[in-house]
Order: C-alpha cells, then structure tokens, then sequence
C-alpha cells in the first residue's frame, strides 16, 4: 500500500522544492486568469488540501457548503494579504492542515460546525497564501487573483457536490464509508508530499 501511495505521489504529481510561484508577466487578462487557476488545479500540495475539505464538508452535512462557504472566501481574501509577510514555509504548513482535513473526514465525519467553518477559513487563507507566497501585495496582475480566487472555489464546490451528491443518489453507509475512504487516501497522499517538501529543506 504504501509504494502504491509513494508511486501515485511522486508519479503522477512530480514533487519538488517548494518555490514561490513564478507567474509569467506581459500575458493578457484570460492568460492570466488562466494561469492564476492554473496554481491551484495543478500543484497538488494546494488542491489537495481543499480537495479534502470539500470532502469534510460534505460529510458533516451534505447540504452544508453554503453554510461554511463564506468562512472560505474570508479566508481567501485574508490569504491576498498574508501571503506578502508568510515564508516559504507556508506551503508546508497548508499541507500539514490539509492532513489535519482530510483525518478528520475519515475520522470523525460527523464533525460539528464550529470545526468546519474553522477548517474551511484556515483552508481559504492557506490556499491562497501559498499560491502568492513570495510575490509582495498585489504585485501581481488583479486578472491572476482572481484565477486564484476562481480555482480554489472551483474545487472545493467541485469535491463538496461530488461527494455530497453520490451520498444522498445513494443514502448507503458504505457510500459514506467510502467517502472517508477518499479521505483517508488524500491524508495518505499529503503525507507523502510533506515528506518530500521537508526533505527539500524548507522549514
């Protein structure tokens, strides 16, 4: 099991040191957006974790995003500002809360709402931090923000609605079961990474 998981991690999502992202200047305001959510679709150590929490959420209550969703998106705008003051080891730490996510899905699904509106504004400010991490205020293009903003609602709706509609099409425990399942497989999978991150040396 576990070279299956070190397969999957370091197969399909190649890891390396964790680096600011470097964004590429002079594109129009589509290119932009584009790569802005292209940050968050495609490196793992940030989809992940809200891949997670999407999950989390959903299993507390598979009618609970709207309840928590505007928790998210304060954190997200919190995460524009803190990432021009946070280090590099803010990519390490989202994906250690991102463990902390996706144990509790698995764990403890029940949850209560103080928890998951906590974890979804931490998850909102950790996402975004670490995608502007090492980029000062707004020194990047608006059109790239809010590719950011767009992805990372984009998969935390995307992982909530799935998992929130195969539970109530199939209201089975084995179907929730399954679920944590997932859950536990996204821990495992961060796991490894933050293993690879902390080997690179960041701190």
């Amino acid at each position: 099991m576990r070279r299956i998981l070190t397969l999957a991690a370091a197969g399909v999502f190649p890891a390396g040191p964790v680096l600011a992202h470097a964004f590429q200047g002079g594109a129009d305001g589509y290119a932009q957006f584009v790569e802005g959510a292209g940050v968050i679709l495609t490196y793992p150590g940030i989809l992940l974790p809200i891949l997670a929490l999407g999950v989390a959420v959903s299993l507390w209550d598979t009618e609970g995003l709207p309840r928590v969703w505007p928790f998210a998106l304060a954190g997200q705008v919190l995460g524009i500002f803190a990432a021009s003051v946070v280090g590099v080891w803010v990519a390490v730490a989202f994906m250690g809360l991102g463990v902390v996510v996706a144990g509790m899905a698995a764990l403890w699904p029940g949850s209560n709402r103080a928890v998951i509106t906590g974890l979804a504004g931490l998850t909102g400010l950790g996402a975004v931090s670490a995608a502007l991490e090492g980029h000062g205020l707004f020194e990047l293009p608006v059109m790239i923000h809010l590719g950011i903003l767009f992805g990372a609602n984009l998969v935390l709706a995307a992982a909530s609605g799935a998992s929130a509609l195969a539970m109530e099409r199939v209201p089975a425990a084995w179907m929730r079961i399954g679920w944590r399942v997932v859950a536990s497989w996204i821990g495992a999978i961060l796991v490894l990474f933050l293993a690879f991150a902390l080997r690179s040396g960041v701190s």
